[in-house]
């Protein structure tokens, strides 16, 4: 007798629920399928096309995250190798030798990995991402794809540690950093690339490191071209992360629903039990139950949840953790460990952050400003927080006087000599040559600037900016420059910026205003710049050749023909000098007229810059080379750069004799009876140093003298020691020439150098962005830079190379002197290049309603 057994609901819900055990068991033995399953294929293919005989770089069956090792190891350690070769250099560009300790080259080199770390690993996963993009649109084309590989793996090399080794050339032979707005100045002012001061060392050493990054760039090209290995899209590391993590997200997610599917089971047979169950049990179970395309699905998911997580923690996370430990670093370290590609690309957010430039808003009891306006000048402020003011005198001791009528003003010239350096003149250094520049000789390089300078007033401690377009800045809008080492403040011409200065004084006081050169000045856009800023008329090296060609028989092959009458920046000094003394003469003359026929005198205002002195100083007349010159080899004779040296000093003895013959000129025409002259350099240059504009005292220490005939008295011969600027001409020329009724608006921070001063009481500041900026007083100079800790005070008479620094020696009331003095450097230059860029200096706030 067949007995007949009942199924129960649970009969039915047994082999599903043994399935499902099954499934779940399974997931504690596998990785996440989808993902191994095509891992697992492409590796297999990878490796069968590796065991192809004659394969290049063939390695046999290698790891599949050998590629990325690969890549993370060849990068990094060439990154860390030329930073390591340029240390020093760096550490010493923000601090001194002093500073180069194991502690600091520790925490360079480390913070240096770190961004290293994060650029390498942006530069991985354009290349991952290269691969993947290869194997979909490539994968049957195999040269297709080894070209490809090959050049697209060399450029992003090359794009990625290209900016890096530029930075590090430049810190090494040029003391500056490389950056993208380095790179638009070097685009917007190509066409004078050719006659930059660029030696043959640093021409030949940027050869050869362009040459060895593009080696190192092509090996690693073709290692990616023909090494299957290195093919990133077989693997990358949200892989290690998904066979740690998924399996055991899988896992414990089974064993929550087998804990819930057991209870499902129990429930339905407690309520067979009951008999509460006339629902189909199947349909019950199965609602309780995940099926297997559910399961997929949040295995799916998990997968993803975990490649999103890894992506943004390697590409969002750490580089956010970098940042902030570069930004918790020292400026010294910070700086010294910038990788330039990678701060380029994070818009510079790994250079340190400038300090608090906010100025304390009263000096004593009275506003910030009046720190920066000399006491001995009469002003009416507009407004407390800024420079922008009404000046209606002078008052105090006279330093020397110039004797003018005020029924018959006095023409002003203003001559700027390219690269005329203090030390170049023996009158203005002194018989005692404490740092032995004339080298025990009683020679000097400039017998005409010096005969003129004992016939007035000389300045033998003032000091300027550079490049020139910064210390013009200075010259005519009596300002701290605009600051920074890729532009000025009249790059591209400024057209729509607020300036008041030197022309708009002259002009007020009904002046005629001429800016006369025989300089190119397309350059920063002085073209534009000068006529849409105060000058009436703008004369450049065209209009000289212009000129020179029309009257003085100058053909057009004279310029750059074996005659040697021009140069590459423009006209020779002695035309351009030839030019402007016959403008004076002739000038002078309808004044003369004017004045016989009852009118009034007219008076001029001439700025004239030179340009024959311009480095690399390598051109002059042909007539000066067959001349005879004095011996200067006492200067060069066996040292180094010493061909540098010897023409630097012939250029510079070439461009003195032709202002000696224009001064002599003028003073035989009687012009110089009527007219107050300044002389002085718009910069210096070092021809000694291994780059012709690094060493800083040489650059920015100057010669000046003020020229007046017959108006000084008893000041004739007269030598200022103290500190003084570029900047203290316009309130110096504004007390000579008189105030005009109702005052003169200006926001620069000069003093008037015909008032007494006491000695060392007052400092100036002369910056140089490229490098350092300083604070000089007296006889002593600071340098610091806008955010590190380092200063250094240096005897700028004894000791001229810089080589002894004062300031460890000094009390501590007097370093907080001086650092309160840095503070106030570093915002005041901050306040200048804040109003430049958004062209409030004639503003009492900067607003869009100024």
């Amino acid at each position: 007798m067949t007995t007949t057994r009942l199924h129960s609901p649970i009969d039915s819900a047994v082999p599903s629920l043994h399935f499902m055990e099954a499934q779940y068991q399974s997931t504690r033995h596998r990785a996440a399928e989808p993902l191994a399953n095509d891992v697992d294929s492409e590796i297999s293919e990878t490796r069968r096309r590796r065991r192809q005989a004659g394969e290049i770089f063939d390695l046999g069956d290698v790891p599949a995250w050998l590629g990325w090792l690969f890549i993370y190891t060849f990068v990094l350690f060439y990154f860390s190798v030329s930073r390591f070769v340029a240390l020093k250099a760096l550490v010493i560009k923000y601090s001194s030798v002093a500073e180069y300790t194991t502690r600091v080259k520790a925490a360079v080199m480390g913070l240096g990995f770190l961004e290293d770390f994060v650029c390498t690993t942006y530069f991985a996963t354009l290349i991952c991402i290269f691969d993947s993009l290869k194997r979909v649109a490539m994968g049957h084309h195999k040269l297709v794809r080894v070209l490809a590989t090959f050049f697209v793996s060399s450029a992003l090399f090359l794009a990625m540690m290209a900016p890096f080794i530029a930075d590090l050339l430049l810190v090494v032979h040029r003391d500056m950093r490389f950056s993208s707005g380095l790179v638009a100045t070097i685009i917007r002012e190509r066409e004078h690339l050719k006659d930059a001061p660029i030696t043959e060392e640093e021409v030949n050493t940027s050869y050869v490191n362009a040459l060895g990054l593009m080696m190192v760039a092509t090996f690693f090209g073709l290692v990616r071209a023909f090494a299957d290995w290195t093919d990133l899209s077989q693997w990358n590391p949200t892989h290690l992360a998904l066979n740690l993590l998924v399996p055991r997200l899988i896992l414990l997610e089974s064993r929550s629903n087998k804990c819930i599917n057991k209870n499902a089971v129990q429930d339905v047979d407690q309520t067979l039990e009951e008999g509460e169950g006339n629902a189909s049990p199947t349909t019950d179970t199965h609602s309780l139950l995940p099926s297997a395309k559910t399961e997929s699905y949040r295995r799916l998911a998990c997968h993803q949840a975990v490649r999103a997580t890894v992506v943004v923690i390697g590409l969002v996370l750490v580089p956010a953790a970098v940042v902030s430990i570069s930004s918790a670093s020292s400026p010294l370290v910070a700086y010294s460990a910038l990788n330039a590609t990678l701060n380029e690309l994070f818009a510079n957010a790994l250079q340190p952050a400038p300090t608090d430039l906010t100025l304390s808003k009263v000096f004593g009891d009275q506003p910030w400003v009046e720190m920066f306006i000399h006491k001995t000048e009469k002003h009416e402020l507009f407004g407390d927080d800024s420079l922008y003011r009404r000046t209606t005198g002078f008052q105090g001791d006279l330093a020397f006087d110039v004797d003018v009528k005020s029924n018959n003003p006095p023409n002003v010239l203003v001559i700027g000599v390219e690269s005329f350096r203090f030390q170049d003149s023996r009158y203005l250094v002194g018989e005692e040559d404490p740092s032995n520049l004339f080298k025990g000789t009683n020679l000097t390089i400039t017998p005409n600037f010096d005969k003129w300078a004992k016939r007035g007033v000389a300045f033998r401690n003032i000091w300027s900016s550079n490049p020139t377009s910064r210390s013009l800045e200075s010259v005519l809008f009596a300002q701290i420059p605009y600051h920074s080492a890729v532009k000025t403040g009249i790059t591209g011409g400024a057209k729509d910026t607020n300036l008041t200065g030197m022309p708009q004084f002259f002009t007020q006081k009904g002046y005629e205003t001429w800016f006369t050169t025989g300089s190119s000045i397309d350059l920063d856009g002085w073209d534009i710049f000068l006529p849409t800023h105060g000058f009436d008329t703008v004369w450049d090296n065209k209009k000289m050749m212009e000129l020179a060609e029309g009257y003085l028989g100058i053909t057009h092959d004279d310029w750059l023909g074996a005659a040697h009458r021009g140069l590459n920046w423009g006209v020779h000094d002695d035309l351009s000098f030839q030019i402007l003394g016959d403008l004076l003469v002739n000038k002078t003359k309808e004044q003369n007229e004017r004045v016989s026929n009852g009118e009034s005198k007219n008076p001029f205002f001439v700025t004239h810059y030179t340009i024959s002195s311009h480095a690399p100083f390598d051109s002059w007349p042909k007539w000066y080379s067959e001349s005879e010159k004095p011996d200067f080899s006492a200067f060069y004779e066996g040292r180094p750069h010493a061909d540098m040296i010897q023409r630097y000093l012939e250029v510079r003895y070439f461009c003195d004799m032709e202002l000696g013959k224009f001064m002599n000129r003028m003073a035989t025409e009687g012009i110089l009876n009527d007219t107050v002259v300044i002389i002085t350099g718009d910069h210096g240059q070092a021809p000694e140093a291994d780059v012709t504009n690094t060493h800083e005292e040489s650059m920015t220490r100057v010669a000046a003298a003020i020229v007046a005939e017959g108006r000084l008295g008893d000041a004739v011969g007269l030598m200022i020691e103290d500190a003084v600027e570029h900047y203290d001409f316009l309130n110096t020329l504004a007390d000579i020439t008189g105030v005009p009724e109702g005052g003169f608006l200006q926001n620069g921070v000069g003093r008037s150098l015909k008032r007494k001063v006491p000695y060392g009481e007052r400092v100036v500041f002369s910056n140089e962005p490229n490098r350092k900026m300083s604070i000089v007083r007296g006889h002593q100079r600071l340098r610091y830079d806008q955010v590190s800790d380092s200063m250094m005070l240096h005897d700028t008479e004894s000791d001229h190379a810089m080589n002894i620094d004062l300031f460890p020696n000094l009390t501590a009331a007097a370093q907080a002197e001086w650092q309160a003095w840095r503070d106030n450097g570093r915002r005041l230059a901050a306040y200048y290049t804040k109003r430049w860029d958004e062209n409030c200096l004639l503003a009492v706030n900067c607003t869009t309603e100024h």
